[in-house]
């Protein structure tokens, strides 16, 4: 029965947790559960308890393993990624970040142990949870990360100012002769030369946790980087013309995001972020690497998504 399971996500992730706490006392590893996936990895989560444990170091843990078939992350990654949430941790007091508690070879594969943060995950779809206003939240999250120092992060990559964010986004339009209208209005509406700031890079609801006592709680870093914030807000409304489900989703995202004191984002420089984002599933999708969206839709939505920002960018509400 072992040797069945010795490649399931959840023996991987024990043998994680086990060896990560080897040689600090007996450990023991309580049920371990799947509690969510990131880009390329699965996360199993645990309690663990110390004996003796003069530290304290005994509680809940989370363990991310790589998915069957994907290419793991090398041990650099994973401390670039620690680097990044201990700098986060220390700079802000409005979002919880995990801590990396090691890295352990497993199978093989580097698996990263950390801190397990309660909360559950934010529904972008308004009235799903009682009290909540999905836009309000992202704002406050977003807010808080774009608000992080990153001068001295190490290992940090990303834009030096927004504009080059932009300018590497909008080069998925190349060779794409039907796209072109789509690319000139992205040209034409590039952001300022202004300094890029962190982005999460994956602000979707599965990565933003609620808790009633404590701040929200942000996970899966894996795509942090410097850029434009604007990035952040378009990863979220992913070109939809109801964003969250409600009239008018876009401005209150950014009603809300400019009330936390941030500058203000407009809705054209989301939306150019949206139109390449759409238009990198249209590639894919011309590619064979798509999903299941054929590529004449995801084109009809990119004419409706250069609708509405030719709109927004006249000065006519939209979103």
């Amino acid at each position: 029965m072992a040797a069945r399971y010795a490649g399931a996500g959840w023996a991987r992730a024990k043998r994680a947790l086990e060896a990560a706490f080897s040689g600090l006392g007996r450990s023991r590893i309580d049920r371990v559960v799947k509690v969510g996936h990131g880009l390329s990895n699965e996360v199993y989560a645990a309690h663990v308890e110390l004996v003796p444990d003069p530290e304290g170091r005994s509680g809940a843990y989370a363990a991310s393993v790589p998915a069957r078939g994907s290419v793991p992350r090398t041990r650099a990654s994973w401390q670039r990624e620690g680097a990044l949430l201990e700098r986060v941790a220390a700079r802000t007091r409005a979002i919880r970040v995990p801590t990396l508690t090691a890295i352990v070879p497993v199978e093989g594969a580097d698996v990263a142990v950390r801190s397990y943060l309660e909360g559950v995950p934010l529904d972008l779809r308004a009235g799903r949870q009682p009290g909540v206003a999905p836009w309000e939240v992202v704002a406050r999250v977003a807010a808080a990360v774009h608000a992080v120092d990153v001068g001295d992060i190490p290992g940090l990559g990303g834009h030096a100012t927004r504009r080059a964010h932009a300018l590497s986004e909008i080069a998925v339009f190349d060779g794409l002769s039907e796209l072109r209208e789509v690319e000139q209005w992205a040209l034409e509406h590039l952001p300022e030369e202004a300094p890029s700031t962190l982005v999460h890079g994956d602000l979707l609801g599965q990565n933003i946790l609620l808790h009633w006592e404590q701040p929200y709680a942000v996970i899966d870093w894996e795509v942090a980087t410097r850029g434009d914030p604007a990035y952040d807000m378009a990863i979220v409304t992913r070109g939809s013309a109801r964003p969250f489900q409600v009239d008018h989703g876009l401005t209150r995202l950014l009603d809300a995001y400019a009330a936390q004191g941030r500058p203000r984002i407009e809705a054209p420089a989301v939306h150019l972020y949206e139109l390449c984002l759409v238009g990198r599933w249209y590639r894919e999708a011309l590619e064979g690497d798509g999903g299941a969206e054929p590529p004449d839709q995801i084109l009809r939505r990119l004419e409706n998504l250069l609708r509405r920002a030719r709109a927004a960018s006249a000065g006519r509400v939209q979103g």
